[in-house]
């Protein structure tokens, strides 16, 4: 049995490696060279404690308001596409209390479940890619921000997770950094991080030795469909003749590129692009004991070894190469009102020059589109239009949180077996 998956991201390789070792024949399609996909410049969470899918309520209010801001952690590029105001609508529909509710615990387990995954890949030990298991802590600045982060962590609670709530004193005797602004924090210690660069640049490798093709520069171009079933993929090598290529399984992992794809298969899947920013310092003056998310900013921070990343950002629109410097701007000048003793660094000092800057964002900054869901929940099972068509996108900010616990259900899927997690929660055709 021979099962193409489309899409190289870490939801791709994880669904390839777990296929390939239930005995399927597995070629991958990527449009790049899997060298700066989404899964390169993520903050590395897995994230239990991001049991809250982006559908919540308040979201919608709060998003208009940071309309008007340069330099706000989140922002809808307006537009008169109908793609764009379907998802628009859905998401508004979706950002209740209800939802949340009932989407809480079953991403909670995929989330948890998914980092068993990673675990079990750690412990093999044929990928190196750091991972640690020191939770994540949250700090806030405001009483609003305490009561919204205190509610989560009861919440969390309730969903089995371990949590602890820190006051300012305490957050400084973990991370004595921390501003006495700072008025205290929330450990989630059922989170870790791991250095997503060494897992995508190994996990390619380990699967070629293991017999999965992956073709690089091919992209999708149709579809053959009979009976109810999708008979032939297209592509076209760079450089090359069009393929085709006849496959019994296809699974669609392409990130924030699938909705075109699905078109393409005659499916619809209401997703759009919401472009995230990180910037990795080398060797930063201070070194950061633990990740964090600065609230107020929303904010990530992650150390590794003689590395820190800074990240944040959700920018819904139309995939485009442009970096918007002022939002960048905003992200840098969140963090010194947490941790100054990060002032000193170059990216930092520059914030008191705009031409030094903009030079310094230039070489610093990348940038990758999260494929955002319209009600902020992945999208996994099989299609409605093809009965061979799996898919797996929608992750959001969660792609590689829920990577390799995805790639392990879709396996489930695929063979017919029970999943290891409900997925009800995930079904494409809920739409």
């Amino acid at each position: 049995m021979h099962a193409l998956i489309i899409g190289g991201g870490i939801i791709g390789l994880s669904t390839a490696y777990y296929l390939r070792e239930d005995g399927w024949e597995v070629t991958v399609l990527e449009k790049g060279d899997l060298t700066d996909n989404c899964s390169f410049g993520n903050m590395g969470y897995l994230s239990p404690s991001h049991f809250v899918p982006l559908a919540a309520p308040g979201i919608v209010e709060q998003g208009i308001w940071w309309m008007f801001d340069q330099k706000s952690p989140f922002y809808v590029r307006p537009s008169l596409r109908w793609e764009l105001v379907d998802w628009g609508l859905k998401f508004v529909r979706a950002s209740t209390q209800r939802h949340v509710d009932r989407s809480a615990r079953p991403l909670t387990e995929l989330l948890l479940f998914s980092k068993k995954m990673f675990q079990s890949w750690a412990a093999e030990g044929q990928l190196q890619f750091d991972l640690q298991e020191q939770g994540c802590l949250m700090y806030y600045q405001s009483a609003k921000k305490e009561k919204e982060e205190l509610e989560n962590a009861r919440q969390a609670e309730a969903l089995g997770l371990r949590v602890e709530v820190l006051d300012g004193e305490q957050v400084r005797a973990l991370e004595p950094e921390v501003l006495p602004e700072v008025r205290g924090g929330v450990w989630f210690k059922d989170d870790a991080h791991l250095y997503p660069n060494a897992l995508m640049q190994q996990l390619p490798t380990l699967l070629e030795q293991r017999g999965v093709r992956i073709l690089r520069h091919s992209e999708v171009t149709g579809f053959e469909r009979s009976n109810g079933k999708i008979s032939a993929v297209q592509y076209q090598p760079e450089g090359a003749e069009p393929v085709a290529i006849r496959p019994d399984l296809v699974v669609l992992a392409a990130g924030s590129w699938s909705p075109a794809v699905a078109r393409l298969a005659g499916e619809y899947l209401p997703l759009m692009p919401g472009k995230g920013y990180s910037m990795t310092l080398e060797h930063p003056q201070k070194k950061l004991r633990y990740p964090c998310i600065l609230l107020e900013a929303k904010v990530a921070l992650t150390p590794w070894q003689g590395r820190l990343r800074i990240g944040s950002t959700m920018e819904i629109g139309p995939i485009n190469d442009r970096i918007l410097l002022p939002r960048v701007q905003g992200i840098l000048e969140a963090v010194p009102k947490f941790l100054p003793g990060y002032r000193s660094d170059p990216v930092f000092t520059a914030l008191a020059d705009p031409q030094q800057l903009k030079q310094q964002l230039r070489e610093k900054v990348w940038f990758g589109f999260r494929p955002v869901s319209a009600d902020g929940m992945p999208y996994i099972g099989f299609a409605r239009n093809n009965q061979n068509l799996l898919i797996a996108t929608g992750h959001a900010m969660l792609g590689l949180s829920l990577g390799a616990g995805t790639g392990k259900v879709v396996a489930e899927l695929a063979a017919g077996r029970p999943t290891s997690v409900p997925l009800e929660a995930f079904d494409p055709r809920r739409y």
